[in-house]
């Protein structure tokens, strides 16, 4: 999905949607993959996730992964959120059961009896430069973050991956990839060019290039191989069922940005009250409780040979 409105510790409406969302969503299956393939590594765990955000991904895996003490590396190129971490942990402890932190302020917090210490910082896990890669890791992790990636730029990653890592051999769990499905239900005939727009506006071109977008799912697979990787892959996508009224609306937000983007720049033949009318239809489905949605997503086990 393109991103949400900039963060800020007031604001976890959307937090709160994504982090439901992506946790139902998740392949089960390569969950219990990964969890058997780290039983019995040696303790504290090491993880590190990139783009990281505010940390939610650290809040949905570390409870499920088979360590009582856990060490995680968060960095994430938004030193805005970044700085906000510890307020989301603190935020989230009161909506996950068996979540706390310390009072004194510490980069630690617990899980029940999961000890979690963790550093974020600020940086880009794309340059070579970075201090990731003069570390070892058990797990590298990321949610919903290579759709913003290009081509290229996915591709110096996974070289930067096999270069730098080979001695450690982490394994790779990356969740909530993009791919091209987009579904409203009831389908309507002026669906297509409303989901060919919103795609096409992740695809934008922009000063590093056009991001993957929809296409970062299938290009994340084609390169993990390509670099010699071993590859298992599940399904993730959303179904947000009707009655879903704030994650529907949430979404039509997203599309109504995007689309409009477009039509303002003259880069589509629908017009702003063909697009107006589509988008007045399905709101006012979602309130009839007559709108359901998918979004697809695709998650990936990565291993070395």
């Amino acid at each position: 999905m393109t991103s949400a409105a900039p963060f800020v510790p007031t604001e976890y409406d959307w937090l709160l949607l994504r982090f439901s969302a992506d946790r139902v969503a998740r392949a089960s299956a390569l969950g219990e993959a990964l969890k058997q393939a780290l039983t019995g590594a040696d303790q504290p765990l090491r993880v590190l996730d990139l783009g990281a955000g505010a940390g939610a991904n650290l809040l949905h895996l570390a409870p499920r992964l088979p360590a009582q003490a856990q060490s995680w590396t968060l960095i994430d190129r938004d030193a805005a959120l970044v700085e906000r971490v510890r307020a989301c942990f603190a935020h989230m402890s009161e909506h996950l059961p068996g979540l706390s932190l310390p009072g004194s302020g510490a980069d630690r917090l617990y899980f029940d009896d999961r000890q979690i210490d963790y550093r974020a910082h600020t940086g880009d896990f794309l340059s070579p430069e970075s201090l990731i890669y003069q570390q070892s890791f058990d797990l590298v992790s990321a949610n919903a973050v290579f759709d913003l990636l290009t081509a290229d730029q996915l591709d110096a990653f996974f070289q930067l991956a096999v270069a730098r890592w080979a001695a450690s051999r982490p394994l790779m769990y990356f969740t909530i990839n993009l791919d091209h499905t987009l579904r409203f239900t009831p389908a309507r005939a002026d669906d297509d060019p409303v989901r060919a727009l919103f795609h096409a506006h992740m695809q934008r071109p922009q000063p590093p290039g056009r991001s993957l977008g929809p296409d970062s799912a299938a290009k994340l697979a084609d390169l993990a191989r390509a670099h010699g990787l071993r590859v298992s892959q599940g399904p993730s996508g959303w179904h947000i069922a009707k009655g879903a009224r704030a994650m529907l609306h949430k979404n039509l937000d997203f599309i109504d940005g995007a689309v409009h983007e477009l039509i303002a720049g003259g880069a589509t033949e629908l017009s702003a009250a063909a697009f107006d009318a589509w988008l007045t239809d399905r709101r006012e489905a979602v309130e009839r409780g007559q709108l359901s949605l998918e979004v697809g997503h695709q998650d990936f086990l990565i291993e070395w040979p």
